[in-house]
């Protein structure tokens, strides 16, 4: 059972499909492997994990935010140590700089943020209203992006890069998603591990 709050169409997907593969049959194993070898653009017609979640209707783990990127190349960053005793809450997603940078969601622009610690930034709210996904260290935004603009899943909304407090040359994707208690405070939220919503642990 998805607890009520996570009413976002893009992470109830995903959530639906990991907990299809907890329950699969032994074989599933298999089945699982082929899935998350599939190519980035699988992502975009839906993966079906198996066919009790086919039964709910076509249901897809989100896409891999960085283009280029496959899912077995993710590394689980989520719960490591950061400066100042923070812990991470996001996945880095490296790539060379420039790699194009999609929307993994239907959903608005909430804000374009430069800051010392993300650099160029992106909160982009599903269109739930509830869940917001942050883009960080970009190199750069798409060409003509701005804060209410809607965008469509797929499609490119900035470019990785190294800024805020990333090292230089270490570029890559700082990548988060969170469930807000309230849709003005787009900053603030309940965390999830966006590895387990793009990788399909």
């Amino acid at each position: 059972m998805i607890p009520h709050h996570f009413r976002s169409r893009a992470v109830r997907g995903a959530l639906l499909v990991l907990a299809a593969a907890a329950v699969a049959a032994p074989q599933s194993a298999h089945a699982q492997r082929r899935l998350l070898g599939r190519p980035v653009a699988a992502a975009s017609s839906g993966l079906v994990a198996s066919r009790s979640v086919e039964a709910r209707g076509s249901t897809s783990l989100l896409p891999v935010p960085v283009e280029g990127v496959t899912r077995a190349q993710l590394r689980d960053t989520y719960n490591q140590s950061r400066s100042e005793g923070r812990t991470h809450h996001a996945i880095d997603i490296h790539a060379p700089r420039g790699t194009p940078v999609i929307a993994v969601a239907d959903g608005v622009v909430r804000k374009l943020h430069n800051g010392a610690r993300g650099g160029l930034a992106v909160y982009l709210m599903d269109d739930d209203g509830t869940t917001r996904y942050y883009y960080a260290h970009l190199d750069g935004y798409a060409q003509g992006l701005y804060e209410g603009q809607r965008v469509q899943r797929g499609e490119i909304i900035g470019y990785v890069g190294d800024t805020g407090n990333a090292q230089p040359g270490d570029y890559h994707l700082h990548f988060s998603v969170a469930i807000l208690d309230s849709p003005s405070r787009w900053w603030e939220g309940e965390n999830l591990n966006p590895y387990d919503l793009l990788a399909g642990r």
